[in-house]
This record gives C-alpha cells, sequence and structure tokens, in this order.
C-alpha cells in the first residue's frame, strides 16, 4: 500500500491536521514513530511527572510567601497590642 492510499483512508480531521505541519514539526513526528513504543510512553509520563512536580513547586512556593507574609503581619500587629498594654505611643 503506497502513501497517498494511506492518507485516503484517513479520516478527513487527520488529513487536515496532518497539512498544517510544519517541516520541524514533520521531523519530531519521523523521529518519535521510530522510537520503541515504550521509550515514548516514558517520554509522556516523564512530562507528565515533570508538569505534576511543577505545579507542586509553584504552591509550595506560594504558601511559603504566604507564611512569611502572615508572620511579618501578626509580629507587626503583636507588637502594637503590646504597645496598648504597657502605655507607650501609638506607631
Amino acid at each position: 500500500m503506497n502513501a497517498p492510499t494511506k492518507l485516503i483512508e484517513l479520516p478527513h480531521d487527520a488529513r487536515e491536521w496532518l497539512a498544517t505541519l510544519r517541516e520541524d514539526e514533520l521531523e519530531t513526528l519521523k523521529a518519535v514513530v521510530e522510537l520503541p513504543a515504550e521509550d515514548v510512553r516514558d517520554g509522556f509520563k516523564l512530562v507528565r511527572d515533570l508538569r505534576t512536580v511543577g505545579r507542586f513547586m509553584r504552591l509550595v512556593i506560594l504558601s511559603v510567601l504566604a507564611v512569611f507574609v502572615a508572620a511579618v503581619s501578626l509580629y507587626e500587629n503583636l507588637l502594637k497590642v503590646l504597645g496598648w498594654f504597657k502605655g507607650g505611643p501609638a506607631s
């Protein structure tokens, strides 16, 4: 079976998608097709895992910043309350 016959058997959407690919995308697709299926699955799993770790690290960084801001705010307000009890100048 030659290539044009195979293309005719593809669904219309698949043919449109293949027609819109750039040259570098075609080279990447050809390289992926030549790889063993297990390597391709591992590559997709790696990308998925890296995205998960990235989301987790973003949440960790935001949480640390939130705890820092909350601690600074609590410290300042605690000093104000202690100043009220001691009768010192209000800031």
